[in-house]
């Protein structure tokens, strides 16, 4: 048997690159014969400017009023009732926040979404809505995680299609007078 073995056992010398939250693989100091071949390495951050995470941020709004129902809308602008439905959900340019007591509105708050160039959005924004105590989410569509994450909390969604001004769809489903 000859010393040429054309697969190295050697072990690899470099750091990887990161591929997740500080794991990776590295590619060794390769080629064939005795001593060459691929490894291991260390990873480092992930993809992107190293250290930069993304973390849920807290988005400020007013508690409801007492007896109050919060919707939730996916709006294209921040003009209030005017604005009309996004064709997308969770990443609508912003989120409308509407308190109706005894079938009128008492109060509109548009808020800029924060999640809508995230990954996973729909899960961030389900569980913002969560968080503020909305009871009513009305959207074109959502998807089938969403939907199941938020009928499961209690939370009840209307589809409208898109463009529908938010004051027209708050009386077809009627929610206010």
């Amino acid at each position: 048997m000859s010393d040429y073995m054309p697969w190295g056992k050697g072990k690899g010398r470099r750091k990887g690159r990161g591929m997740g939250f500080g794991q990776g693989y590295g590619r060794g100091q390769g080629g064939f014969g005795r001593r060459g071949g691929g490894g291991y390495g260390r990873g480092g951050p992930p993809w992107g400017v190293p250290g930069q995470f993304f973390m849920p941020q807290s988005i400020p709004v007013q508690p409801p009023p007492p007896n109050a129902v919060r919707v939730v809308v996916p709006v294209d602008d921040a003009t209030g009732l005017d604005s009309r439905v996004s064709m997308v959900f969770a990443r609508a340019p912003y989120l409308l926040v509407i308190d109706i007591v005894n079938g009128s509105v008492v109060n509109v708050q548009p808020v800029p979404n924060p999640y809508m160039n995230v990954g996973g959005a729909g899960r961030w924004v389900s569980e913002w809505i969560l968080s503020i105590g909305a009871r009513i989410v009305i959207a074109p569509s959502v998807g089938p995680n969403v939907m199941g994450m938020l009928r499961q909390s209690g939370i009840a969604i209307y589809n409208i299609p898109p463009g529908t001004r938010v004051i027209d769809a708050l009386r077809s489903l009627g929610l206010v007078r």
